[in-house]
Parts: structure tokens; sequence; C-alpha cells
């Protein structure tokens, strides 16, 4: 009885081992199913682009000072007191809108006394002339005339002047600033009155470093934004450059217009000022890639069905791919996913990835340049 007990104890064990073993090979075969690179064959069944080529861009950054298209800061040509001030602050004027009056009074007589004296001078020769013709009055008395006629058309022009002074008008269009003048104010030519700005469009002038001053030409297109607008972003054209480098900062002085329809920005303000200078063509890879060993970047390619180590330099970075350097052509089938692994000379079985970006995109570089790297070199051993 006992000997039939055992028996039947081992017999349930071995059941209970066989569904266990049979369970859990089901399940491996159901893991390996989802493997990342699963092999056909012996192939590594990898990922892979076409190589494109995209021409690598590097960003120059200054900092620039907006000025006016015109500027003036006005000053009286005469001294006098003020009797009237026909402008606010922040107002726009017009060319030869009247600002500011001084007394006149004296200049007003001058003009009606030259007036007088033009007047006069006009009738009398008139008059001689009509004398010389008779023969009652000499070629003298005639040209002496007519030189009192000149005289007096300058002297009257002269006071004309002079009363004109008396005004201070803008000289051009633009916004009138504040002032610190008030009527009654005794003023000279040195006295301040307020300053014009005609701020429609608006002068960048920044400094560019030598090593890109040769590359920069007349209407150039330069991107600005003002320091304290992070939302405004201008475009720019390059309308002057200095004459000579300047050998303290060894950097280029250079000018750009920018619009400013809205009147939002005033002379004075800073700007950051990005240029960004076109490079040459170098192949365009996604950063997954990219692989580091002890000898420097590689990647790899799938040359027919075999795997190739190929070594690269990198050349800059920007929104999740990198410009390399390295033996390579346009058209490689770069891999980009299953590069975990991969051995010199294995055999891949390469499949394209869907929906890749084409060629012929620019890159705005980072600055990345890598000192590790090894010139490129082909490894299938």
């Amino acid at each position: 009885m006992k000997l039939r007990f055992q028996f039947v104890i081992t017999i349930a064990l071995a059941g209970l081992l066989g569904v266990g073993w049979l369970w859990l090979g089901g399940a491996q075969e159901a893991a390996g199913s989802k493997e990342p690179n699963p092999r056909r064959g012996g192939a590594v069944r990898v990922l892979v682009e076409p190589l494109t080529l995209a021409t690598d861009r590097t960003m120059v950054r200054a900092v620039g000072t907006g000025a006016a298209l015109s500027s003036a800061a006005l000053h009286p040509s005469v001294s006098g007191e003020v009797v009237e001030v026909l402008f606010r602050a922040e107002q726009k004027v017009k060319k030869g809108d009247v600002l500011v009056r001084l007394d006149d009074e004296h200049q007003r007589l001058a003009v009606r006394l030259a007036a007088v004296s033009l007047r006069k001078a006009t009738r009398d020769v008139a008059r001689i002339e009509k004398l010389a013709k008779s023969g009652h009055a000499s070629r003298t008395s005639l040209d002496t005339a007519r030189t009192e006629l000149e005289t007096a058309r300058v002297r009257h022009a002269q006071a004309k002047a002079e009363l004109a002074d008396r005004a201070i008008v803008a000289p051009f269009d633009g916004v009138i600033g504040l002032t610190d003048i008030s009527v009654g104010d005794r003023v000279g030519e040195t006295t301040a009155i307020a300053t014009l700005d005609e701020r429609s469009t608006i002068l960048v002038d920044f400094n560019l470093p030598e090593d890109y001053a040769a590359r920069l030409r007349i209407g150039s297109t330069v991107n600005v934004r003002p320091t304290t607008r992070q939302d405004l972003r201008i475009d720019g054209i390059v309308t002057a450059m200095g004459s000579r480098i300047d050998e303290a900062s060894r950097t280029l002085r250079i000018r750009a217009e920018i619009p400013n329809p809205e009147d939002a920005i005033r002379p004075g303000t800073s700007f950051a000022v990005e240029i960004a200078f076109a490079g040459r063509a170098y192949p365009s890879v996604p950063e997954v890639a990219v692989l580091w060993s002890r000898d420097g970047a590689y990647l790899w390619r799938a040359a027919g069905n075999r795997a190739e180590k190929v070594f690269v330099r990198l050349v800059s970075r920007d929104k999740g791919r990198i410009l390399v350097d390295g033996d390579l052509s346009p058209g490689d089938r770069i891999v980009v996913e299953g590069v975990q692994g991969l051995r010199a000379g294995q055999t891949v079985d390469a499949r394209a990835v869907a929906g890749v970006a084409g060629a012929g995109a620019d890159i705005a570089g980072t600055g990345l340049r890598s000192r590790g790297g090894k010139p490129a070199r082909k490894t299938g051993q």
C-alpha cells in the first residue's frame, strides 16, 4: 500500500514538471518573437535610411544698437525770448512746421523798412531810365540807381531771413521729443530745444568679427530681435559697412535697416543680431545613428548585406540630426535602428525607414566640434 502511494506521488510530480516546462518554453518562444533584432537565417534585421546632404550654417551673434533713420537736436540759430511753444512731446510733425517762436517785433519792423527802401529804389531806377532815354540823365546816374536797387533787394532779403530765424521749424518729418523750455525763457544758440527723430525705419549698428567681414555684402539679410521683445524677430538688410577693421576689437562696424511701421521700436534700443553664414554640404544623419568608441565617433553602413563601420568627424548638430564628415556618399544606407551589438562584416537584413525626410536642408550648427574623431576610414574587418 505504501509503495503504491509513493508511485502515485512520483507520477503526479512528473506531470507537474512537464506542464511547467511546456509553459515556460511557450513563454520564451512568445518573448523571442518580440526581440528588436530578429535573425533570419543568421542575418540581423536593421532599419536604414538613405544618406542625404545638408549645408552647414555658422550662426554669428552680435549685440546692436538702434538709431533713427534721421535724427536732429534742435537749437535756435539766434538769441531771443520764447513767445510760443507749438508742440508737445511725442507729437508727429511735418517738415516746415513751426515748433517755437521767439520775439520778433524788431525783425518785423526791419522787414517793413527794407520793403520801403526797395520800393523807392525801384521807382528811382524807372525814373532815371526814362530820363536817360531822352538825354536828361547821365549813364553814371543810371548805374548808381541800379546799384542802389540791388542793394535794397539784398537788404530786404536779409531782413526777411532774420525774421525767419525767429521761428524754429522741423527740418524733416518725425516725432518730437521732450523739451525743457517754456514761454518767457531766454534762449541762445547753445540751448537745446528738443530732439526730432524720423523712426519709420530704424538703423541697427553692430560689430562683426573680422573673420566674417569678407563674407558679408551690402544687401545681405540679418535677423534682429529687440532685447526687450523676445517675441519680435525682424529681418534687416545690410545698408552700410565700415571702411576699416577696428584694431582693438578686430571687428568691422556694420549697419542694417529694419522697418518700424507701427513705431514700436525707439532709437537707442539694444538688439540681439544673428547672421547665418552658409558653409559646405556634409552628410546628415540622425543622432541615434552615431556611436562612440575609444577611437572616436562612428556609424554603421549597410553595404549590400554586410555591416560596415565608418568613422566620422562631427561637424554640427541641430534638431535631432548631426552633420558628419567621413567616407560616405549620398544614397549610402545608414543604420538608424538595431545599431547596438553589430559587428563589422556581420550579415544584416536591411529594411528602409518609412517617411524619411529628403536631402537639401540647411542645418544651423550649434558650434559642435569633435576633437576625438579620427579621419574617416572603412572597417569591414
